[in-house]
Formats: structure tokens, C-alpha cells, sequence
């Protein structure tokens, strides 16, 4: 078996690969958007218990888009180039951005600066891993709302899951969870820090009495997991897509459950807004508006697999993600995005409650303040459910 280098296998994503995973190293700078120039270089509510039931919309705003005489509102939108934030990148070229005014700038952050940029106000919008470090930071009062969906685990529509070594699989040492115990497990980010971490945990838990603590687990990188699999330095992995389809392509693993069997529904990334947003609920509902329908443009074309959609949607991935090889989306799991990108409040609730648990988190605390879910459900209605 040819095993694929480290630089064929970034040939095929495009530099940067690793930004596909929201817990990986810095991305690379984005191509700029055909129909939204690229900013200068910038620097590197109500109760949880009142919107998990659903609150009361919001009178609704007037839908129609600002005067076209007037100046588009410049909006800073942190970009590590992957999937799950198809949303603003199909709301940038189709220009459903401009319909409501908006300048779109998408601005390259590492990965692991995504809050940072908003805090410090150096970017208006990002998508956010729900991790420890997004709790820590809202624990401590910093100005971060989460308005919208961003990535779940959904039926069909999950980029994680479980990889396990083929050989493993053929020769029956692997048949079930109960046999990853004491193996050799490779994760993208620090055990206990990511909601990968406690997807596996529930499915370990329900399937085999297991915990994560019962594997031998190792931190590698997303590229590197493969060249891990092919000299069988690791036994099993929680994967990402488009790695599992490349691996399998080689011999390599076998799939396991993907990450809706393991944890259904859980949330697992956020739209997240900053302070001139948040303080600008109009101009918030108008962002909202435009990323709904750019949402619902990938879900029709990758999720329900609308072939003229297709075409549209995969042009503008290949040019603002990793994902160059047009096959790789024929072979992938789609992201989870929702046509109407309502956030699960209670994932993200009973996530904060494992992440204290473990000790990732020192305390609970009211997220109430730091969710605006109202305000997607306002913009949907205005756009029409899907």
C-alpha cells in the first residue's frame, strides 16, 4: 500500500488543511470573495431555562433591504476556512450579503482566536467551537453572543465519527467499544476540552461502561492521523471529514458510528456576534437574514443533494475552504448545518454541565445572558421557514 506524503496529501486539500477541524492549528489567509473585498490585515437576554422553551419572538423588522444609494455596512468575519461556515461564505458570493446592506470581510484568525478577535474587537462575527474555552470565557462575563447554529451533530449530517484501523476490523480484534479499551486512540485537540470529547464518552459509557480515561489516547493532528493509521502508530481515532473518506479511499480504517449516533443533535459550533453587532439588533437581524439563506442554499445542495444547487454551492467552498478536490464533497459527510439555524440551547447547556464535571470548567453559570436565540427565529420568519 502507497502511503500519501504530508505534501500530496495538503496538494489535495489546499494549504492549511488542518483548519478543518475547529480545535486545529492556525488557517491559512482565504482566498477574497468574488463579491466582497477582503479588509485590510487585522489583528490576530433572557434566562437559559426561557429560550430553551422558546421565547417570544420580537416584533418583526421591516424586511426590505436598505436603500441601494446607501453605503454597505462593513462587517469583520473571522475565516479559518472550513465547511460548517458555508453559510457566510454562500451569503458572500451570492450576494445575499449586499441585498441587506452588508459588506462582508472575512479576515483570517487562528483557530484557537476566534474569541479572542470578538473580545478584543479586532472582528465582529465568528463561528465558535463549543469547548472549555468558550464556557471559561462567558463564565467570565466577556461580551460574546451566541445567536445561531454553526455546526451540530445531525442525522446524516456530522463531520466526526469514530475511525478504527482496518486491519483491526478484519481480523476481529476490533467488534465493538469495548475493544478500544487500552488502545492506542488519537484525538485533534486535549481530552476532555472539545465536544468530540464527550460525544465518544456517551457513546463509550452506553456501550461498553467506558470513559475516555480508559484509552490510550494521543493529540495529533488532523493530517497526520492518516500517515498514524498507514504505520500503525494508532489503533482508532475520533475523525473529521474529509480525512475519513481519504483514509478509507487508502485501506486505511473502517468507519465507526458517526458522531449523530454517538451524541444526536449535540452542538457543537455557534454563530457568534461582538459588540457592534450586539448593539445593533438591526444590523444583526440583516446578518442573520442573509446567513439563513445561505445555510439553506448548502443544506439544499450537500444535504439533500439538489443537483443544480450542488453546482452552485461547491464552486464557493472550493474557493473559501481547505477542500479543493470537487470529489471530496461527492465522498465526505456533510457538515450538520440547520435550514433554520436555531442552536440545540439545551446541548449546550448540558455540554456546560459535563466541561464542570470534568473539571475544565470551575463553575455552571446562568447562559441566559449569552444566548440571543430569539433573534435567528425573528430573522427566519422574515426569510420563511424552510
Amino acid at each position: 500500500m502507497r502511503m500519501t506524503t504530508r505534501r500530496e496529501f495538503l496538494g489535495v486539500l489546499g494549504v492549511g488543511a488542518s483548519g478543518l477541524l475547529l480545535a486545529a492549528c492556525a488557517a491559512p489567509t482565504p482566498a477574497a470573495p468574488t463579491n466582497a473585498p477582503t479588509a485590510p490585515p487585522a489583528p490576530t437576554g433572557a434566562t437559559a431555562a426561557t429560550v430553551a422553551a422558546g421565547p417570544t419572538v420580537a416584533p418583526a423588522a421591516p424586511t426590505t433591504a436598505p436603500a441601494a444609494s446607501a453605503p454597505l455596512v462593513p462587517v469583520r468575519i473571522t475565516d479559518i476556512q472550513i465547511t460548517s461556515a458555508a453559510g457566510s461564505y454562500i451569503a458572500a458570493e451570492k450576494g445575499y450579503f449586499k441585498d441587506e446592506g452588508i459588506e462582508p470581510r472575512f479576515m483570517a484568525v487562528p483557530t484557537a482566536d476566534q474569541i479572542t478577535a470578538i473580545v478584543s474587537d479586532s472582528a465582529d462575527v465568528a463561528g465558535a467551537a463549543i469547548n472549555a474555552q468558550l464556557y471559561n470565557a462567558l463564565a467570565r462575563g466577556l461580551p460574546i453572543k451566541m445567536m445561531a447554529d454553526h455546526g451540530a451533530n445531525l442525522k446524516g449530517a456530522s463531520a466526526g465519527g469514530l475511525a478504527v484501523r482496518k486491519d483491526l476490523v478484519d481480523s476481529g480484534a476490533y467488534t465493538g467499544a469495548a475493544d478500544l479499551k487500552g488502545r492506542k486512540f488519537a484525538v485533534g485537540a486535549q481530552p476532555k476540552t472539545s465536544t468530540a470529547d464527550i460525544a465518544l464518552t456517551r457513546w463509550l459509557q452506553a456501550n461498553a461502561g467506558l470513559t475516555e480515561d480508559d484509552l490510550d489516547t494521543a493529540v495529533i493532528g488532523l493530517p497526520d492521523m492518516l500517515a498514524a493509521f498507514a504505520s500503525k502508530n494508532i489503533e482508532a481515532s475520533y475523525g473529521q471529514e474529509p480525512f475519513t473518506p481519504i483514509a478509507l479511499d487508502q485501506g486505511l480504517i473502517v468507519r465507526g458510528p458517526i458522531a449523530y449516533e454517538m451524541y444526536p443533535e449535540q452542538q457543537i459550533a455557534v454563530l457568534v456576534f461582538g459588540k457592534k453587532l450586539s448593539d445593533n439588533r438591526d444590523l444583526s437581524l440583516r446578518y442573520l437574514r442573509a446567513y439563513t439563506r445561505g445555510v439553506r442554499d448548502y443544506v439544499k445542495g450537500l444535504i439533500d443533494k439538489d443537483g443544480q444547487t450542488r453546482n452552485e454551492v461547491v464552486p464557493i467552498l472550493i474557493q473559501h475552504t481547505t477542500v479543493k478536490d470537487p470529489n471530496l464533497f461527492e465522498k465526505a459527510i456533510p457538515s450538520g448545518l440547520k435550514s433554520d439555524p436555531v442552536p440545540n440551547v439545551k446541548s449546550i447547556t448540558d455540554d456546560l454541565a459535563w466541561f464542570v464535571q470534568s473539571g475544565q470548567v470551575q463553575q455552571t453559570f446562568d447562559l441566559g445572558p449569552y444566548l440571543d436565540v430569539g433573534l435567528v427565529q425573528q430573522a427566519i420568519e422574515q426569510v420563511g421557514r424552510a
